[in-house]
């Protein structure tokens, strides 16, 4: 690649991330309809007009804000595939639960986002609004087939039922990090480690207690 291209091409790319970041800290706080172009072009300096070659409209370009939201969060967040983990349960369930919540407080924007969207509905479904819905189910699943490792085959009739199960764990799990979300967000107690360790025990009491894990 010659020099002067390579050299527009990365302007390029750092304009289109000083974008996504903008519009980001925008629709974080101002919600979807709360985010216009106008805003995005004063927040980063750049004309209206890169801000259309790059993205095309609105609607994409906010599709393409919860896509570099959900980047960055994947980065902390727990990828919820298999590894050596500890023998004991409540820790084996500790690990897991510290690192999701540490994602929501290193980067809260794509969670705060994403509940933006969610409750923000609309004859026409936003393309951000339904990307979130996508990543959301998505993460569920994979926190779900964890769950299914953590749970006793011999707990459940068949396979089904423990698959089951493991889906109900994994989405009562969603909603514990969205009140936690709303916790850091909204208090300046900000007692994370605390609150999720006495989740984690109580969890692993739980399940436990009605025998389907040991």
């Amino acid at each position: 690649m010659p020099r002067k291209t390579a050299r527009v091409h990365k302007q390029g790319e750092a304009s289109r991330e000083a974008i996504l970041q903008a519009t980001l800290e925008i629709a974080a706080s101002s919600g979807y309809d709360g985010t216009t172009v106008a805003k995005v072009v004063e927040r980063t300096g750049l004309p209206a007009s890169s801000i259309y070659w790059h993205f095309g409209n609105k609607e994409k370009l906010l599709a393409a804000t919860l896509e570099h939201s959900y980047r960055q969060w994947r980065s902390t967040a727990p990828t919820w595939v298999r590894r050596e983990e500890p023998e004991d349960l409540r820790e084996r369930i500790e690990q897991r639960f510290q690192r999701a919540a540490l994602s929501l407080v290193e980067t809260p924007q794509f969670w705060q986002l994403g509940l933006l969207l969610t409750l923000q509905k609309r004859v026409k479904e936003p393309e951000a609004r339904a990307r979130y819905l996508e990543v959301r189910r998505d993460t569920e699943d994979t926190m779900a087939a964890w769950w299914t490792e953590v749970l006793l085959p011999e707990a459940f009739a068949d396979e089904d039922a423990r698959l089951a199960a493991a889906q109900r764990v994994a989405r009562t799990h969603m909603v514990l990090m969205d009140g936690l979300f709303v916790h850091v967000r909204s208090s300046s107690i900000k007692d994370v480690r605390r609150l999720t360790s006495l989740m984690a025990a109580g969890w692993a009491a739980h399940l436990q207690e009605i025998g389907w894990a040991r």
